[in-house]
């Protein structure tokens, strides 16, 4: 019993941070319309394995560094911010889902490595490994514990997002429509930007 109440708000925290919008759901949710669910697989995994590399970084302790050196978080915030500015004004300008020439869709390797300076992560992560490794079992449980927590969030908030998008593809078949989907999408990166910054 005294595991179940460990892992309850672990589990809780996991799902609360991983459903709410983010630069990956985002991403995730644009390429699965226009792309569709398949296709968006790779990045779901990318998330799903960059996301997860970052957070046994912190159970090893390594977060711990961003609590020392807040300046390091403010590092990852302004390569994050031109990251996603960047994606974002690809997205805004996107005015269909077919021409080669507008934006692609992130493949593993980069939406992976994307993880690593993805500030909400790393924040989800060093606030998972302070708030949770509390000594109240061994380390090893506690790490296991808040890992599984995480294993379920991560994957299940993915493929909820992509297919999220996916269903949204129905509604995005006319040009007027597509434009209007990829400008909101774009925006709606801004909106992170924005909430990264402050």
């Amino acid at each position: 019993m005294d595991y179940f109440y460990f892992a309850l708000p672990v589990f809780i925290f996991a799902n609360v941070t991983a459903f709410t919008p983010g630069p990956n759901n985002i991403i995730l949710s644009t390429t699965a319309v226009k792309y569709g669910f398949t296709n968006t697989i790779p990045q779901i995994f990318g998330v799903f394995f960059g996301y997860l590399s970052v957070l046994t970084i912190c159970l090893f302790g390594l977060g711990k560094i961003f609590l020392i050196y807040p300046s390091l978080y403010w590092v990852i915030k302004i390569l994050s911010s031109i990251f996603l500015l960047y994606l974002s004004y690809k997205i805004f300008t996107s005015k269909s889902f077919s021409d080669s020439s507008d934006f692609k869709p992130l493949s593993f390797s980069q939406i992976f490595f994307f993880q690593i300076i993805n500030p909400k992560g790393v924040m989800v992560s060093v606030s998972a490994s302070s708030l949770f490794l509390e000594g109240q079992f061994s380390y090893q449980l506690e790490f296991i514990i808040i890992f599984l927590c995480f294993v379920f969030s991560t994957l299940t908030s993915g493929i909820t997002w992509a297919l999220i998008g996916h269903y949204f593809q129905k509604f995005t078949n006319d040009h007027k429509k597509i434009i209007i989907f990829n400008r909101i999408m774009a925006l709606a990166l801004v909106a992170c930007i924005i909430l990264i910054i402050v």
